[in-house]
């Protein structure tokens, strides 16, 4: 685990990527790279999948990037939590292990010895006196994927135009409103014949009319 950890550094370190390693807050290492929005999720996996499989080119009698387990010949190299559905254990989270055990974020002269039983609610509190903040300053050197996916032959994708305030309003709006049943339909127009002169955010549908 910890050599193909060192082997994802080297990597990002020749595709020029900031990258930030933690323990996972069970047994395996995650590594945090800040990037830019301006990509789907189909295209940033795409780039994770083509980034792991050249870890794997380099370290192949311990790293795999075969996604069916039961053909895992090594320790699976994870690009898929760069889907859509995915989420991780944010750093300083405690993890339901016997043990209390944090994802304990690192600095990558440690990654080579690391214990991740070594970090636990007992222990961080003096590991981060100690150590700071090594996430400290992380979103601050985002970078962008686009011109990276040539160095992992990979075509460029387009970038998506990013919604402006307003746009991104009316899509969170859409995404927070519930869905529309007949009866609250019918309830929607009633309030729309009865309501004020002007807009409102509609009660029931939360959108506004």
């Amino acid at each position: 685990m910890r050599e193909i950890a060192l082997a994802v550094h080297d990597v990002m370190n020749e595709l020029k990527m900031p990258s930030f390693p933690k323990t996972s807050g069970a047994t395996g290492l995650h590594i945090l790279a800040p990037i830019r929005p301006g990509l789907g999720f189909k295209a940033v996996r795409s780039f994770a999948k083509s980034l792991a499989q050249e870890v794997e080119s380099r370290v192949p009698e311990i790293a795999t990037t075969t996604w069916k387990v039961a053909d895992h010949d090594g320790v699976f190299v994870d690009f898929g939590q760069n889907a859509r559905d995915r989420s991780i254990a944010s750093a300083y989270s405690i993890r339901p292990m016997p043990d209390a055990r944090a994802s304990a974020p690192l600095a990558w002269d440690e990654v080579a010895s690391v214990d991740p039983a070594a970090f636990t609610i007992s222990t961080m509190r003096a590991r981060v006196a100690q150590a700071g903040d090594l996430t400290k300053g992380m979103w601050r050197r985002k970078v962008s994927l686009v011109s990276r996916f040539g160095q992992l032959d990979l075509e460029t994708p387009r970038s998506r135009a990013r919604p402006n305030r307003r746009a991104r309003a009316r899509m969170d709006a859409g995404r927070l409103a519930p869905a529309l049943t007949p009866r609250t339909r019918l309830a929607c127009k009633q309030r729309i014949h009865r309501g004020s002169s002007g807009p409102g955010r509609c009660v029931t549908c939360s959108n506004v009319h």
